[in-house]
């Protein structure tokens, strides 16, 4: 019987030990996803839809609802920089309250759009506006978003 709790002890304690090695590998992954940037830019109204993903290496367009058809393309590191020069200028805790400075979505004079930023694991959306029309903190990152898609 004591031969049999030790033989039980060791390999309680040794699946132990493994899984925390496991969980420490696991969270420093995480901790690496979580420090990447990725910059979502949508805009959509009736019979029109277009969302550009923006991350370090790559832009992702899609044009139809379903995002069925994604046209991928590489971007260069002065483009992904700027993003992110341009991203630092912008508070972001203040990016759900910024006032858009036209309203012409509201009658579909222009598509309602929207620019999302996922950092650190979170997902900070900003209020809806007219597309091409941002609010003045967010007009210089959305012109460089809309003139990767261009290049």
């Amino acid at each position: 019987m004591k031969l049999f709790v030790a033989c039980f002890a060791i390999i309680t304690l040794a699946t132990n030990c493994n899984s925390k090695k496991t969980a420490l590998n696991n969270s420093k992954e995480n901790t690496s996803q979580q420090n990447e940037v990725t910059i979502s830019y949508s805009a959509h109204t009736r019979g029109f839809y277009q969302k550009l993903i923006v991350k370090k290496n790559s832009l992702t367009l899609f044009k139809d609802f379903e995002k069925t058809n994604a046209i991928s393309s590489s971007i260069d590191d002065k483009d992904w920089n700027e993003c992110l020069r341009l991203l630092e200028n912008i508070n972001l805790k203040t990016l759900p309250n910024l006032k858009s400075p036209t309203n012409y979505r509201q009658f579909d004079g222009a598509p309602h759009a929207q620019l999302s930023v996922i950092q650190k694991g979170d997902t900070i959306q900003s209020s809806g506006f007219d597309h091409k029309y941002p609010p003045t903190e967010l007009k210089p990152l959305v012109e460089h978003i809309l003139s990767l898609q261009e290049e």
